[in-house]
């Protein structure tokens, strides 16, 4: 007789689940754009030569062509949600959780998101002559976001809740023992994959290389690129590598810069177990993550992770090579004190 393994998600379940999320995150959307498109279509033949496409602090500033809300409408109501569909299904696999139930949402939402926006801003310009009198967009953009909020949350409610399915406990590849007397260290590095690196790297050079030229042209508002570039280069430095550690004391991570950190008292550690992670499909990303089910943790690529359990806390998770040797030292510790003995005074390093 074959028992279900109830650490999985049910066959059915999960088919009900990408189906709903298909439908939510492409056939909406393809929807949407389609009636919306037909609608913009319609109206180009009374619209005057040049509308308003872009509006700042003090009203309308850039003017084009009507069919420029036609692209529009096409890149962000229909091209974004199909990437944000495909990327899904790719990443995420047999992962099914929150995160995907989210990208379906969000991709809904983003679908009528383009459509209120582009129709709304063609409408209160089709009796005008002149596109230099076309009033304010803030009541239009108040409309596209509440419009996306509610459409989002309708698609959450309609797609089923799956709880992600978690991945296989990992066993140490060999024996992780410490004597009585002995104090043993174990540390380790997480970082960032080269290829994403490599590809953040080139957008801050391409930033770098924005804010530069906005600065010698004196085009105003180039302050706002400056502050951007100073973010993403500090967010890049503090999360690209991270360092962690083992002790007698608990565990310890913390970025090569010296923050975002986490301590994690020994006192505090339940219990210290290897898994397998998905990133995209349990925390929705890589980077420090928050999980739908909220978890948190250090996720820098699938593969192998140290969890660690912690009392009246969720979990916290940190991808990296040996984390099968990390979380057996850091179980061992707990479970020597929970048995009174001797303090270790003798100190050996480990890595992976």
């Amino acid at each position: 007789m074959t028992t279900h393994d109830l650490t999985r998600t049910p066959p059915r379940l999960l088919r009900r689940a990408r189906l709903t999320f298909l439908i939510v995150a492409v056939v909406v959307p393809i929807v949407i754009t389609a009636v919306a498109l037909l609608v913009l279509i319609a109206w180009l033949p009374g619209l005057p030569e040049q509308v308003a496409t872009h509006w700042g602090v003090n009203g309308a500033d850039g003017f084009g062509p009507p069919s420029t809300f036609i692209w529009l409408l096409i890149g962000v109501g229909l091209v974004l949600p199909l990437l944000m569909a495909i990327t899904t299904l790719a990443s995420v696999g047999a992962h099914w959780g929150g995160a995907a139930r989210l990208m379906g949402a969000l991709a809904a939402g983003m679908a009528v998101f383009a459509a209120v926006m582009c129709l709304g801003s063609l409408a209160m310009q089709r009796d005008l002559t002149d596109p230099s009198d076309v009033p304010g967009i803030g009541g239009i953009m108040a409309l596209c976001f509440a419009a996306l909020v509610v459409v989002s949350a309708v698609a959450w409610i309609v797609q089923p809740r799956v709880r992600a399915e978690q991945g296989r406990t990992l066993e140490p590849r060999h024996s992780v023992a410490v004597a009585k007397g002995e104090r043993v260290v174990w540390v380790g590095t997480t970082s960032m994959p080269r290829g994403p690196l490599v590809f953040l790297v080139l957008v801050q050079l391409g930033l770098v290389a924005l804010a530069a030229f906005m600065l010698i042209a004196g085009v105003e508002g180039a302050w706002i690129v400056v502050l951007v570039v100073i973010f993403v280069a500090f967010a890049l430095l503090a999360t690209s590598s991270f360092r962690v550690r083992v002790t007698p004391e608990g565990f310890a991570a913390r970025s090569l810069l010296g923050w975002p950190r986490i301590r994690i008292p020994l006192a505090e550690v339940e219990s210290a177990r290897a898994v397998e992670i998905s990133p995209f499909g349990e925390f929705g990303g890589w980077g420090w993550r928050i999980s739908v089910d909220g978890r948190t943790g250090i996720v820098m690529r699938r593969g192998s992770a140290i969890e660690v359990s912690r009392r009246d806390r969720r979990p916290f998770i940190a991808t990296i090579d040996g984390a099968e040797e990390a979380a057996a030292l850091l179980q061992a510790y707990v479970d020597d004190a929970r048995t009174p003995g001797a303090k270790p005074d003798q100190t050996r390093e480990a890595k992976p």
